[in-house]
C-alpha cells in the first residue's frame, strides 16, 4: 500500500506573514462513489503535507495515494489504488478572502476500475482565527474542463469542490495539529449513442496529523 502525501494551508485571517513553510505527516480516510451509491468504496492511506506562503501569495500542492475496497452496502466487487495530485495557488485578495486557482489529477489502478479524472480547478478561501493559534478554513469553487479515462463530460458548472480546514498551533507556532476534509462532485454524463447517460462520480476524504513550521 502506497503513501500520500498531502499539503494543507490555511491562510490566516487579516494576518499575512512574510515567508512561511510548514510540512508533515498525515492519515487520510477517503469514500468513493461512482454512477450510482450502489458502487461505493472506502479506503484509507498514510499521508504528508507541505505549504509555502509569501506575502500575499500561497501555494499547496496535494499528493495523495489511498487503497479504496468496495464498500459491503454496495454491488462493487474489486480493490483500486487512487493517486491525486491537488495543486492550490492562493492571493489574499481582502479581509478572510483569498482566491484559488490550481489543478487536480486523480489516477486510478486497476485503471478502469474506478474514473481516472484531471481537471482545473476555480475558487476563493475564507480563513478565520477562532483563538489563540486556532484557525479554521473555508474553501469551496467549481472544476473545469474535466477529462476522464472512461470518456464522458461534465458541464461548465457540473462539477465543484468545497474543503475544510483547522489547525491548532503549538511551541509558539512552530508546531500544527492539522486536520481537513475535502469533497468532490462531478455531475459526469456519457453517451454510448443513446442518449446521455448520468455517470456521477463522488469523492470525500478527510486528513488528520501535525505540521512542523519553519
Amino acid at each position: 500500500m502506497a503513501t500520500s502525501i498531502v499539503f494543507l494551508s490555511i491562510v490566516p485571517s487579516f494576518h499575512l506573514s512574510a515567508q512561511h513553510v510548514s510540512i508533515g505527516p498525515q492519515i487520510a480516510f477517503g469514500d468513493y462513489r461512482e454512477v450510482s451509491s450502489d458502487l461505493h468504496y472506502r479506503g484509507s492511506g498514510i499521508a504528508g503535507s507541505a505549504t509555502l506562503q509569501w506575502k500575499k501569495f500561497s501555494a499547496d500542492v496535494v499528493l495523495s495515494k489511498l487503497k479504496y475496497k468496495p464498500s459491503k452496502d454496495g454491488t462493487a466487487t474489486t480493490e483500486f489504488d487512487a493517486s491525486e495530485v491537488d495543486v492550490r495557488l492562493r492571493y489574499y485578495i481582502t479581509g478572510p478572502v483569498s482566491g484559488e486557482l490550481g489543478f487536480v489529477n486523480r489516477t486510478a489502478d486497476p485503471e478502469f476500475e474506478a474514473q481516472s479524472v484531471g481537471a482545473v480547478t476555480a475558487g476563493a478561501q475564507m480563513a478565520y482565527l477562532l483563538g489563540p493559534g486556532v484557525r479554521m478554513a473555508l474553501s469551496g469553487g467549481l472544476m473545469f474542463g474535466s477529462k476522464y479515462s472512461g470518456g464522458g463530460s461534465t458541464s461548465a458548472l457540473g462539477a465543484l469542490h468545497l474543503g475544510l480546514g483547522l489547525t491548532v498551533e503549538a511551541l509558539r507556532g512552530r508546531v500544527r495539529v492539522t486536520g481537513d476534509y475535502g469533497f468532490q462532485r462531478f455531475s459526469r454524463t456519457t453517451n454510448d449513442g443513446s442518449g446521455d447517460t448520468a455517470a456521477p462520480i463522488q469523492r470525500s476524504l478527510g486528513r488528520i496529523g501535525f505540521a512542523l513550521a519553519f
